[in-house]
């Protein structure tokens, strides 16, 4: 099974420009800038072991948030017909009022606020 993960800059500007920060156990994406309605994206398989996380640095202004953008058996939460997919993707919508999940790039749930540094 892949897993295609979508980060989604959708801020109403790029001043200050958007910057996500992607890392694992065993990976570092590095820090990278996201434009507005920019989408970085990247995809995985999940190790066989059933502990795969990645989590993301967010940075926007005197902002920033850090969250698990993937964690083995989260998955499992989002609707029936997301699951039913071989590649099954997670899309993460960032905004000035925080930060909102889907599995399908509709029905967006809010997850997280910002919080000031």
């Amino acid at each position: 099974m892949v897993y295609h993960i979508h980060l989604l800059n959708r801020m109403t500007s790029d001043d200050p420009p958007l910057t996500v920060h992607v890392k694992s156990k065993n990976d570092d994406l590095k820090e990278r800038t996201v434009r507005k309605d920019g989408d970085f994206h990247f995809k995985f398989k999940p190790s066989f072991w059933g502990n795969t996380l990645f989590y993301c640095i967010f940075k926007h202004g005197d902002k920033t948030k850090i969250f698990d953008v993937f964690k083995s058996g989260d998955y499992k939460h989002v609707k029936l017909n997301c699951r039913l997919h071989r590649q099954r993707s997670l899309y993460w919508k960032v905004q000035e009022d925080g930060f909102y999940r889907s599995c399908d790039d509709e029905g967006y749930v809010k997850m997280y606020d910002w919080r000031k540094r």
